[in-house]
């Protein structure tokens, strides 16, 4: 709402309006427990439930540690303790007394609204400690307005910081706008600015404007950049950390493509290089966002998961007439019309017309009907609409729910997709001329590695032996024929047999790199770490451990 609230702030010739944002000064340690009282007695709370809640407030106790010597006990006089959970609730308290007062405002004659908020007597925005003022441009209003916070300020302690307060101004005379900047002691803000974490601004998002979104997620690899971490390891980080950082910006704005290009080519570059600009990957973006039934890692298309997150706003207008925001974007834009049915006028800004641009996905969209029958938005079931229908890989039995160590299914997956960097393949980009397989001299494919090879080929046969399988290795291609036919049905054997697969693949490729790059001899204990490793996975689930042996080290 505040974004439309100062939308237009950079044309000329429209009705005088200003802004102010004010700076609590140290918000919670200046709160006056005596008008935290009073406005709790005022709003009718019990009596018993009041002195509960100001005998913890007061309760409160500090002591210092001056050159290695610790302070006697210190008393508070004022405030709220950080990090209490009761403390925003009791912040908000003391804001709503703010509001209260500035809702008296449409009394006083000498106060004009901001152009855009009369009609619902809006005068503030507060969330948490960010507080924004809104009013007629002119001198007296602007006046008449911050006497009544600078009243509510004697009263509660929460007084600005005039350092960091700012004004802006909308068809304002130059005049006008000193008397106003000498009457508050504010300076004059530019917009676009920072507010809650996202750019406030009166024109149309632009690329540039979302570099702190950017920036930030390349601080954060930056930082995991100096550690060891595995494919699986970066992977897990850019599922629930690098993509996570763009829910909130996404929940508000429609982001531009660019930008969504450039976060995807952050995540996709961590997760093959561990950089910012890494190497070429192994697997496309697309491929990898797919589901892992499709042979994909499962992480969020942004431009789907953005549009489904703009879906949302569409459908609070649609069903949540109770919020401010709606109410007055009903007022103003829709009159009374539904948000379905609107027609787009030239005075709408350009996120209502983002928001009104998603409409076409609701139609025939079955996620969309089953949340205006449910009144429940469920934003994962209208993304999984809006990305259709994914096609399944025929070897979506060997990688999905397969219960290996996530490294080892990884490697599995690269396999699956034939993108392990053998030898071939090292030669066929002149990154190599040596071709021989490390184990047995023959030329190292893919399909000669797992498990032509007659060291791996053994290797895999004592594994399936130990699973209860009789097979002796064939190459990669034959035995993955197998292993979907196999797996394609149900039991506990084949559920261990999928963790033997991953294991096996993994501790193989890792035997053949330590040969390679650390000159170690071809070793058959690789079998122990294998099985080591498979019954450590079995033993996490509860209806496979029941197949190990009393001894732990075969199935039975």
């Amino acid at each position: 709402m505040t974004h439309e609230l100062i939308r237009g702030y950079n044309r000329k010739h429209i009705s005088p309006r200003c802004t102010i944002q004010i700076d609590l000064q140290k918000a919670y340690d200046t709160v006056c427990w005596d008008a935290l009282e009073t406005i709790m007695i005022e709003l009718s709370f019990p009596n018993q439930f009041i002195d509960w809640i100001m005998l913890a407030v007061k309760t409160v106790s500090y002591r210092y540690l001056i050159n290695g010597q610790v302070s006697g006990i210190l008393k508070a006089k004022r405030g709220l303790r950080q990090g209490d959970p009761v403390s925003p609730l009791l912040f908000v308290l003391v804001m709503e007394y703010l509001h209260r007062c500035m809702m008296e405002l449409k009394e006083n004659r000498d106060f004009k609204y901001h152009p855009r908020c009369a009609k619902l007597n809006i005068t503030n925005i507060c969330f948490a400690d960010d507080l924004m003022l809104f009013a007629r441009g002119d001198v007296l209003s602007v006046q008449t307005m911050m006497a009544v916070f600078h009243s509510f300020s004697e009263e509660t302690g929460l007084k600005a910081n005039p350092d960091k307060c700012k004004v802006f101004f909308g068809g304002t005379g130059y005049e006008e706008q000193q008397a106003i900047k000498e009457s508050t002691g504010c300076i004059e803000g530019k917009l676009p600015i920072r507010y809650l974490g996202v750019p406030l601004t009166s024109r149309k998002l632009s690329v540039i404007q979302c570099q702190p979104l950017i920036d930030k997620m390349i601080a954060r690899i930056q930082h995991w950049s100096v550690k060891f971490l595995s494919y699986a390891g970066r992977q897990q980080l850019v599922q629930s950390v690098l993509i996570s950082i763009t829910n909130y910006w996404m929940s508000v704005f429609p982001l531009p493509k660019k930008v969504i290009q450039k976060i995807e080519a952050l995540c996709r570059n961590f997760l093959w290089s561990a950089k910012t600009d890494g190497r070429k990957a192994l697997v496309s973006w697309e491929n990898t966002c797919e589901p892992r039934n499709a042979g994909g890692l499962n992480f969020k298309k942004l431009i789907f998961w953005n549009k489904a997150t703009i879906m949302k706003l569409l459908w609070n207008i649609h069903n949540k007439n109770d919020k401010l925001w709606i109410r007055w974007l009903d007022i103003y834009f829709l009159k009374g019309n539904s948000i379905l049915s609107w027609q787009v006028q030239h005075t709408s800004s350009w996120m209502l017309n983002s928001i009104l641009k998603c409409r076409t996905y609701t139609q025939n969209n079955v996620a969309w009907e089953k949340a205006e029958a449910s009144k429940v938005f469920n934003t994962a079931a209208i993304y999984n609409s809006l990305c259709g229908e994914s096609i399944m890989v025929p070897w979506k039995h060997l990688f999905y729910q397969n219960r290996a160590r996530p490294r080892a299914k990884f490697i599995l997956w690269l396999a699956l997709w034939g993108r392990l960097g053998t030898k071939d393949r090292l030669e066929k980009f002149g990154i190599i001329h040596e071709k021989y397989c490390c184990f047995c001299l023959q030329y190292e494919t893919l399909n000669h590695l797992f498990f032509d090879c007659a060291f791996t080929g053994f290797i895999w046969h004592r594994m399936l032996d130990w699973n209860g399988y009789t097979r002796y290795g064939s190459d990669w291609d034959t035995e993955k024929r197998w292993l979907i036919e196999e797996l394609a049905k149900k039991g506990w054997r084949r559920e261990i047999l999928r963790i033997n697969l991953a294991e096996t693949v993994y501790h193989i490729w890792q035997a053949r790199n330590e040969i390679i790059f650390k000159n170690n001899s071809p070793n058959l204990d690789v079998t122990r770490k294998i099985t080591e490793s498979v019954i450590g996975r079995i033993m996490l689930a509860k209806k496979l451990k029941i197949h190990i042996n009393a001894s732990g080290d075969s199935i039975i």
